[in-house]
């Protein structure tokens, strides 16, 4: 490993991964409905989404890549409609006033979660355009990427679980008398959904 390289990567993932995107919205939204368990099965969502990149960084897809403007708009959509509809779960459920919480589908959550991050734009650009850059021929590809990756899922992992458990429980402390977490949790996942459906509808390549 390149030590001057390592550490560039280091210091710049840092940076990215404290501007809370996407996948923190989701996984805040989903930590405020159903909790710590909610927040982590978003977060192996979002690794796995993550890996995505990472391979495909690593392995130099040139093809892939240029083909993402015609698979990630309808990825995006799609991933939109499907935290959209978790959003109208969220406000049914607050509607029904029955006092119990439903239990969260660890198998939708954990794909909202993927959607989230392999369709983010933020997130392509890393690993597209910055991710090649710490790559040193002099040493070897694969464990490079596979330690850069590591540094990546881990520093990641940890700043969404931060971001979520914090609001979570502030949330919890301040806002839980007068304001419904379901309710709270609809409206985070409204937001992400319809930034999604929105972005990817403005990016299909015109005809």
């Amino acid at each position: 490993m390149d030590t001057t390289l390592l550490i560039a990567f280091l210091t710049t993932t840092l940076l990215f991964v404290a501007a809370p995107g996407p996948s923190v919205a989701f996984a805040t939204a989903q930590a405020l409905r159903h909790g710590t368990r909610g927040a982590c099965v978003t977060v192996a969502g979002d690794a796995l989404g993550t890996v995505v990149h990472i391979a495909v960084a690593a392995s130099s897809l040139t093809v892939l890549i240029a083909l993402s403007d015609i698979i990630l708009p309808p990825l995006q959509i799609a991933g939109g409609l499907f935290i959209l509809y978790m959003a109208y779960q969220s406000f049914s459920h607050a509607r029904s006033g029955n006092g119990t919480r439903a239990k969260a589908s660890d198998k939708a959550t954990f794909w909202a979660g993927f959607f989230a991050c392999v369709s983010n734009p933020k997130a392509i650009v890393f690993f597209v355009a910055l991710f090649p850059a710490f790559i040193s021929t002099e040493h070897s590809i694969l464990v490079q990427s596979v330690v850069y990756g590591a540094i990546f899922l881990t520093l990641d992992a940890i700043s969404i679980l931060a971001y979520a458990l914090f609001t979570m429980h502030t949330v919890k402390r301040t806002t839980s008398r007068w304001l419904n977490a379901d309710i709270l949790s609809g409206l985070g996942l409204s937001g992400v959904g319809l930034a999604m459906v929105i972005k990817g509808y403005k990016a299909i390549p015109e005809t």
